[in-house]
């Protein structure tokens, strides 16, 4: 697929686990059990679920119509399948993220989230990044246990050559912004690597009494991703670490717009002080999609540096439609061409180092 010779890179692509190749990487003490007389044997998981609503999706009071997926011939959402729409779309690189995982937050026994981070890693280093080097997966890391998160970062960043990490944007006991946290944000910046805070679970965020899946989806990910800015921009961790930078995925690019209006009226009443700043000088990545119109309105008002086109393959999107993504993208007439070929390819690149 010819891109007008723009460099294509995704900046926000998902693995689809296996659970059975996952669990090769596991050690003994946490390998999930396998005999089918064991108690609970059917309801214990590798990962927790990520909520009360995900898994209705299909249900007809819940209707979501998902094109077929199944093109390349490969398991979907594997390494090899990946390989192949980077080859159909002439894609440059993918940053890939955990399916199964987005729900890490929520493990609270330290040793087997430790063990189950390392585990994963492995896991996608081995599957993934081998497979192809054109494929980046972030690291999953124990954020609840900070002082084995930095050991885990250091560990993907440093022997499996991870790009960084990925920080679930709900589920952790303390808003992300904490300074709790904040030794991760220096190890980040000590490793000159990014730290990515994905949508994912729709709890802790006020929705979760919802019941129906489609309103709760309208709002879960941009909220949740917005809290976390918030709370990053505010308690302090983005002036302690100034070079750590954060991407903020899955949730569109509109609450970037309410975040700065929100501020900008708040300055009349409060010393708020200013974040448009962290969207300006590339700390901050957010990704987007071809038809995401308020990129219209975010490139007079503070410019495109920190817009990356995401496809969220193979999630709610197909081949087909992450290349007519692509497409928008490259047609929409009121980005220039060097703004395009930023936000295609050239933001993402600088950010994740590729």
């Amino acid at each position: 697929m010819a891109h007008d010779n723009v460099a294509v890179i995704d900046c926000d692509g998902h693995i689809v686990e296996s659970i059975p190749e996952l669990r090769e990487y596991m050690d003994a003490g946490i390998r999930p059990f396998t005999e089918p007389d064991r108690a609970f044997s059917q309801s214990i998981a590798v990962f927790p679920g990520l909520d009360g609503i995900h898994h209705l999706a299909g249900l007809p009071n819940n209707p979501i119509e998902r094109p077929s997926r199944a093109w390349s011939g490969k398991r979907l959402g594997s390494g090899e399948d990946w390989s192949a729409l980077l080859e159909r779309l002439g894609l440059e690189h993918s940053v890939l993220f955990t399916s199964d995982g987005l729900s890490i937050g929520t493990l609270r026994l330290r040793d087997y989230v430790v063990r189950l981070c390392r585990a994963y890693n492995d896991y996608v280093a081995d599957r993934f990044h081998k497979v192809d080097k054109r494929l980046h997966p972030m690291a999953l890391i124990p954020m609840q246990f900070p002082s084995d998160a930095v050991l885990e970062l250091r560990r993907a960043v440093k022997e499996l050559g991870l790009p960084g990490a990925m920080v679930t944007s709900t589920g952790l006991p303390l808003p992300p912004g904490n300074e709790f946290y904040w030794p991760v944000y220096k190890e980040a910046a000590d490793l000159d690597c990014p730290i990515a805070f994905h949508g994912g679970s729709n709890r802790g965020i006020g929705v979760d009494n919802f019941t129906s899946f489609v309103a709760s989806h309208v709002v879960h990910h941009p909220v949740a991703l917005m809290y976390a800015f918030l709370t990053l921009a505010y308690e302090g961790a983005m002036e302690r670490y100034p070079t750590t930078r954060f991407a903020f995925l899955e949730g569109g690019v509109e609450w970037v717009l309410l975040v700065l209006e929100r501020v900008k009226r708040d300055q009349t009443f409060f010393n708020a002080g200013a974040v448009r700043h962290l969207f300006e000088n590339g700390r901050v990545l957010v990704g987007c999609e071809g038809n995401d119109h308020a990129i219209r309105y975010l490139k007079g008002n503070i410019g495109v540096q920190f817009l990356a086109f995401s496809s969220d393959y193979p999630h709610e999107a197909g081949a087909e439609a992450v290349e007519h993504e692509i497409e928008e993208t490259l047609e929409e007439s009121a980005l220039t061409a060097d703004e395009k070929a930023a936000i295609l390819g050239g933001n993402a690149r600088r950010f994740y180092r590729l």
